[in-house]
This record gives structure tokens, sequence and C-alpha cells, in this order.
């Protein structure tokens, strides 16, 4: 069977078993901070599992999954993944052991044929429940079911003993048998054993406690199921291939890699290196799946969480294609055209956006490689400078740097360390790395801390259901449903929007008998709509009865700013290409935020098209329309959907002409000519192959044109100041050039030199150097002081001869001894300073003084 067939396989014989098909999720968790990726399948049914939103009770998934924690074992052995799928089904206190194990067992001997030979089960040490269906129920042979301890049967791992409080439960495993053949080939090998003989294939979890502080484990009143199977893994068996990298979704990728490797003749040294070579093509065929789906969800290479783990793996990549010797890099972005055709029919949107995911890891590779290019010259630098230490930690922690920043493989570091006789001690490289890998398997997995409650969490335990009815109204009557602590009201009913989709919540006001609310938020929590903002009189209680208004004229904005920026996506696919998809947006009342796909810099031109555009069919007056459609239907007539989005079944579909047509749940205007006017105010990029456009519409774009006039024209108002202060300065500079014999005859003569000394008001620090360099030029042998006196300040230049210097006598002492008497500072060289001060009136002074200081240095 192919992978596809697997999937579709399971799917369907849980759908018999009346469960609801749930789509894959994004890889990146929607409102929930304490994943990094998707690890799991049951990620996205956490509130059920907690007894909330229980919309069914029955559900089986196909999750598209990214794990970072073994990333050093990736391609090293036949099963490790960063990007997998799981199967799983799952009971929300709905059926328990029994039909879990007893269903397991005949989708994979019934349906999918396996011998029911080749497998093993492993259980709880005390589920004595789990084995009696197995042995009773299934009739496996007791020597086939193995008792192992809460570290490999338990979930969480060790929970029993170790924690985390919270649900928790035993789990049994299902194993295939490779056969004697494979393995240590010892009697009595077993599932306990990990030799590889016996290869996991689904793990059933029985959530059946609730882990107390004492750490006693209380029965919960609702028992669930949650079982994971690894689509490649179960791929692999089926299959009739020993690693998951032999499977039909793998083969075109490895194939594609090995076409791109220089041939090594035969011989025991290249058969080492031939095994080598195969691990880092698997490694890469891995990868490069894992950076296209993570692209394809919206995360970009960058140095911060999600975008840190996708560029760590493109680095690790990059660095295996190098000891492939593969010459013609970039190389991985080319591997991404193979991915989205593996994987199109249960992925169409790779294929949509292949040519956009390609070129955001080529840029990525072009960047790295420059990088790799300088880093590995400073692995050497840093290890020749190490080279006479001694400290094992001082090294590891220098090579681990180069490895965990960069991706520099350990076997790299060690030849690079050997050239300055320098040894990596590796058990202290591995605590680096066993450290670093518990963080990020702290991420990636699920913790006891996410049952805690959030402000969320506890909003979706009331289990409220918010009547939204903003689409048609804009005022209603309500019934107060719940008062937070923090004073915000949930209401049975209401025309406020709350936050979501990138639309900010609407204003308004709430009033009911006892009091009065003004109302500046509105943020929607599943179902439930919470108003938030500050009582105005009295109090809201309850129970009470309340007359509800939004701010028309606040939502008028904010309608405009979204149905602009529908339009805006439209004419950027136009301008740009039809890689451009939204990866985010803000819509709020002063202007709309829009992050899109592009690799480059837009230019003006680009720039001034998308306005254009824009403002052409807010001219037009075109009819926006909003209609309820099936998903299936909205997506065959094109509606753009956000990548990573879940959807319901029924979708709200906004259609502007034949402009755009989006699925969309925000409000917006019914025409085009309501925007009145749009303006593209800034374009800017907020991260690699992501870049962001800040607009306005509306009296929000008359105001910026105003605030620009004014600036502009205190701009031009400013420049004719400075021009005519110019002239003014180029005239009086005219004028005292004019005038350089007097200045010159008012010199002094003492002990054969000359000394000038003249206030020159009018004249700032350049005009005064320009001043001095004529002077300068008929007198050969002379000191001069120049000064000018100007809005409360004074400025001055200092120039001495090359002759009077040899006397003893610098420009330099001369402006800081001048400076220090007027309040100020100066400085410079000997034949040549400059300075000045806030107190003009204490020039003369400050000269009569100087004067002194200049004789003496002539005497």
């Amino acid at each position: 069977m192919t992978t596809n067939e697997i999937r579709q396989a399971f799917l369907e014989f849980f759908k018999s078993k009346g469960h609801t098909i749930v789509p894959s999720d994004s890889l990146v968790p929607k409102d929930d901070p304490t994943l990094l990726f998707t690890g799991a399948g049951m990620n996205q049914f956490k509130e059920k599992f907690l007894g909330r939103n229980i919309t069914y009770t029955r559900a089986a998934s196909c999750q598209k999954c990214l794990r970072t924690g073994d990333l050093e074992n990736v391609g090293k052995t036949p099963g490790h993944h960063t990007f997998f799928e799981m199967l799983g089904n799952f009971s929300f206190g709905d059926y328990f052991k029994k039909d879990a194990i007893v269903w397991a067992w005949e989708f994979l001997t019934k349906k999918l044929k396996i011998k029911s030979q080749k497998l093993w089960v492993s259980v709880y040490q005390d589920d004595d429940e789990a084995y009696n269906i197995w042995k009773d129920a299934v009739k496996i042979p007791q020597e086939k079911i193995i008792r192992l301890g809460a570290k490999d049967n338990f979930w969480p791992s060790e929970a029993p003993t170790k924690g985390p409080n919270g649900p928790c439960g035993p789990c049994s495993e299902i194993f295939y048998d490779w056969g004697e053949d494979v393995g240590c080939r010892k009697t009595g090998c077993s599932p306990a054993c990990d030799c590889g003989r016996f290869v996991e294939v689904w793990n059933l979890v029985f959530t059946q406690f609730d882990r107390q502080k004492d750490g006693s484990l209380e029965s919960l009143p609702n028992k669930n199921i949650d079982t994971g199977m690894g689509l490649e893994r179960l791929a692999s068996v089926m299959q009739g291939v020993h690693t998951n990298f032999e499977i039909d979704i793998f083969k075109p990728i490895v194939e594609e890699i090995r076409s791109s490797i220089v041939h090594r003749p035969s011989s025991i040294e290249n058969e080492v290196r031939r095994t080598k070579d195969e691990r880092r093509t698997n490694a890469i065929a891995d990868h490069i799946r894992a950076v296209t789906f993570a692209i394809a969800d919206g995360v970009m290479p960058s140095n911060e969480e999600k975008g840190y783990v996708v560029r760590k793996i493109i680095r690790r990549s990059i660095m295996h294609s190098k000891e492939l010797d593969i010459t013609s890099l970039p190389f991985l972005y080319k591997l991404v055209d193979v991915v989205a055709e593996v994987m199109k029919e249960p992925y169409p949107e790779l294929k949509t956006r292949r040519d956009d995911i390609a070129q955001v890891v080529k840029k990525e590779e072009e960047s790295c490689l420059f990088v790799l290019d300088t880093q590995l010259p400073k692995v050497e630098d840093a290890f020749r400078n190490i080279r006479g230490i001694k400290d094992d930690a001082e090294i590891a922690e220098a090579a681990f740097n180069f490895y965990d920043t960069y991706g520099v493989p350990y076997e790299i570091l060690e030849t690079a360390a050997k050239k300055f006789n320098l040894r990596i001690d590796k058990n202290k490289f591995e605590n680096l790395l066993n450290k670093q890998r518990e963080l990020s398997r702290g991420k990636t997995k699920i913790k006891g801390e996410i049952f805690s409650e959030t402000f969320a969490k506890k909003v979706e335990a009331l289990d409220l259901k918010t009547e939204f009815l903003g689409y048609e109204k804009t005022n209603a009557e309500a019934k107060v449903a719940a008062v937070l602590e923090g004073g915000e009201v949930i209401l049975d009913r209401t025309p406020f929007y709350g936050e979501s989709g990138g639309q900010v919540g609407d204003w308004g006001r709430i009033e009911t008998a006892s009091g009065a609310m003004e109302v500046r938020d509105a943020k929607r929590y599943g179902e439930t709509i919470v108003h938030i903002g500050k009582i105005l009189k009295g109090r809201i209680l309850k129970g009470e009865k309340a007359k509800v208004y939004i701010d028309e004229a606040t939502r008028g904005k904010v309608m405009a700013n979204h149905t602009a920026t529908h339009l805006l996506q439209a004419a950027l696919r136009n301008v740009l290409g039809e890689h451009v998809h939204q990866t985010g947006s803000m819509v709020d009342k002063d202007r709309l935020r829009f992050d899109f796909t592009h690799i480059k810099k837009m230019d003006e031109r680009e720039l001034k098209r998308v306005e254009e555009t824009v403002n052409e069919n807010i001219k037009k007056r075109i009819p926006v329309k909003k209609e309820i459609k099936d998903l299936e239907s909205a997506k065959r007539e094109g509606a753009t959907a956000l990548f990573g989005e879940k959807y319901e079944k029924k979708v709200r579909v906004v259609t502007i002409g034949d402009v755009s047509k989006e699925l969309c749940g925000g409000t917006h205007l019914d025409n085009t000519g309501e925007i009145e006017i749009f303006k593209i105010i800034s374009e800017s990029s907020i991260a690699s192959g992501i870049r962001r456009i800040e607009a306005l519409t509306g009296d929000e774009v008359r105001k910026w044109m105003e605030r620009e006039e004014e600036a502009q024209s205190a701009k031009l108002k400013s420049q004719s100041e400075k021009e005519k202060e110019k002239k003014a300065r180029a005239a009086r500079l005219k004028e005292e050039i004019g005038r350089i014999d007097s200045i010159m005859a008012n010199g002094k003569i003492f002990n054969g030199a000359k000394i000038i000394f003249d206030i020159i008001d009018g004249l700032n620090t350049e005009g005064l150097r320009v001043l001095s360099d004529k002077i300068q030029e008929r007198e050969k042998s002379v000191c001069m002081i120049l000064s000018a006196r100007k809005d409360g300040k004074a400025e001055f230049v200092v120039k001495v001869t090359d002759d009077l210097i040899k006397r003893g006598l610098r420009a330099g002492d001369i402006a800081k001894d001048l400076s220090k008497i007027i309040g100020g500072s100066g400085g410079g060289r000997p034949d040549f300073a400059q300075g000045g001060g806030k107190e003009p009136a204490k020039l003369e002074e400050a000269v009569v003084k100087i004067l002194g200081f200049i004789k003496e240095k002539l005497a």
C-alpha cells in the first residue's frame, strides 16, 4: 500500500466507527503559548480532553508534527524525524480501553492485513485490565504481551512517581517484529530490547487518572483515549522496508539528492564514507520536508523561536550538503518542488506555494553559505587561540557554540580541533547538547503546566456561548451571562465583533438598570465574546437585561480598512505575482497592516501600481458580497484562505466583484466606494521572505496628507531660512575678507612674532576658518585667534604657523585654555584648533589671559 492509501484507510476505518474526521492542525499551535510546534495528534484536542467545547466525543486525524528534540539522530536511525505525520483516534469521555484495543487490532490485522504473528504488545506493569483485554478479547498469546514500567508505558513518562500533576494514564504499545534475523538475535529478545528487531507501531494512551499534589492518582470522572501511530513507520512495515527513508514518499527526495552527489569509487575507506553519505542524504530528505511544511504554515527563517528552529534545520542541511560534496550549491531549494509533488494529494497547498517556499529556502541558503564560508575559518581561529589551554570545559563550550549556532557538525569541529592538538571532551560536549535538547523537547511536548488556568481557559471553562449579531445589527437587547473578576462582561448575544482574524474588537456601550459600561475592546474566546472596558456608572450585574450599542463611526473605519485589505492582497498578487500570500494582518480604526510573502523589497514603481490598482477598484464602487458557503465549494470557486488557518465546514465568503474572493469572518462595507481613498505609508521587511505594508483609508489619508504638507512646508521654510542665513554669512565673510588689511593692521608684534585677535560677529566656525586661511596666505609667521558671537554663544578658531610651533606655541593648547574661560570646550592640532563656549561676554577677558600665556611661551 502507498502511504496515501494507508492514511486514507485509517481515516475511513475510524469514520466507520463513528469518529469525526478532523483535518490536520497547523504546525504552529493556535493560541497555545506552551508549544513551539505541534508535536502530537492530541495537541489540537487539548480543550476537549479537559472537558470543554465538546461538540463530538470521537475523533480521528492525520496530524502534521514537528519535533527537534532528537535532531542529531535524524538520518542515523531508521525512524527518527523532525517532520512526520501522526495517525490518531481519540475519545473524549466516550469509549475506553476495550474498544481502543480491539479497533487497533482490527485495523492492523483486518484492514491492513498485517499477520497477527508479527505483532507484540506491551502494557503498563499494573494495568491488568489492558493485559486481560489483549489476552481474552484479542486472543494474543500471553508470551507476546509484556509488562513494562512507568518509564516506557505511562503518559507522561514516570508520572506516577515524578509527575507532573494533572491528567495521566497507562499506555499500551503495539510492536512489529522484523524477525529473528534482525537485531541482537538473542533467545528471548522482546520489545523490551532496543536492538531494532521490534519497532513500535502504535501507542494507545488510556487517560484515566488525575495526579494530585500528594502524588496520589485519582480516577477521572470522564476517561479519555489518545492514540498515536507514526504514518511513515507504519508505511515502512506495509512496504516491507526497514527504514522510513525507503518508503514511497521519501524515495523521490532521496533519489534527487543522490543524483547530485559525486560518485565515489569502491574501497573499504569509501564504504565507510558511503555509510556516512547515506545518513547525510537521509537527514537532508527529512529536513527539507520539515522546512517546506513549516514555511507553508507561515514560519519563516529567523533568529527567534520557531523561525530559529527552521533556520537551524536549513543550516544543518547545508552542512550535510557540503559534506556530500554537492557542488551546485545552493541546492536545497530545488528539493521543495519534489516534496510538493510527492505530498500534493493530502496537502495541495504545497503545490500552490512551492515557488514561494523555494525562494525563501534559496535566499536562506545563499545567506547561510556566505556565513558558513566565513565561520569555518573562525572555528579554526577559535581553536588556534585556545590551543595552549588545557581546560576541557572551555574547549567543549567553544565547539558547542559553533555546533549549536551555525550547525557545524561535531566531526568537523573534532577535525579542526586536532589540527591544533586539542581534544573535545565528548562527555562535556554532550552535556551541553543534552541541556539544549531538554530545552527543545520542553517546547515541543505537552507538559503538566498546560493544564493551568489562563484567562482564556477560565472563559472557556464557563462554557458560555455568545450569539454574534454584528453582521446585521449595530445595537441589540441582551442578557448579562457573566461578569468576570476584572469587570469584563459576557452577554448571551451581542453586536460587538470580538477580536479575531486580525480585526480589532468593537467599541461602544452596555447599559443596564443598575449601571453603564464603556466598551473599548471585545475579544473572542472560542464561542464566547468578552466585552472589556470601564464602568461609567453603577455596576453591571449577572442576569440583568442590557441594551448594547456599538460605536458605528469606529466600526465604519474598521470595515473600510478591512475591505481595503482584501483589495490590497488582490492588487499585490496582480502586480507581484501569485506567490503572494497573507501571513498576518491587523485591521484597526486608524490604519491597516498587511504581512505577505515576497522575497525582496518592493520598488517605488511597484508600490505606485499597487496603490493605483486599489484606488481604481475603490472608484468603481464594486459591491461587496458576503455569503455562507460549504468550505469545499468555496475552495472550488477559488476563494483565498489563510494558510495554516482551520475552518469549519461552513465558511463566510467575502466577494468583491471579480477582484477578490476570500474566506473571512470579519465585518465589511457594502461597497468599495465607501473606502473613499487608500494610501500606502510604508513597506518593510519583518522576516526573511516576509514583507509588511502599512496603509490608511478615508479621513486618515486626508489627515496624513495634511501632516505631510505641514512637514514639507516647515522643511521648505527651514531650508529657506538656512539658505538666507548661508547667504548672509557669505556676504559677511566677503565683507571681512575685504577688510583683511584692517584685521592684520590690528595685530601686535611681540618678541618677533605677530599675534592677531579679532571678534567678527556674523560668521560661524567655517567662516572663521576660511578667513584665517586668507590671512595666513599673507602672513607667513603668525598666531591668530578669530572669534564670533551669536545666539548667546561664542565660536573661535586658532591658527599657529610652523615657526611659532617650534618656539612652543600650540593651537590646541590655546583653544583648550580659551574655551575653559568662556564656559565651553575646544582643542585640535598644534597648527589649527577650534572651540566654543556659552559665555561670549568673557571673550575679551579670555583674550587678555591668553595673550599673557602666549607672551610667556615666546619670551
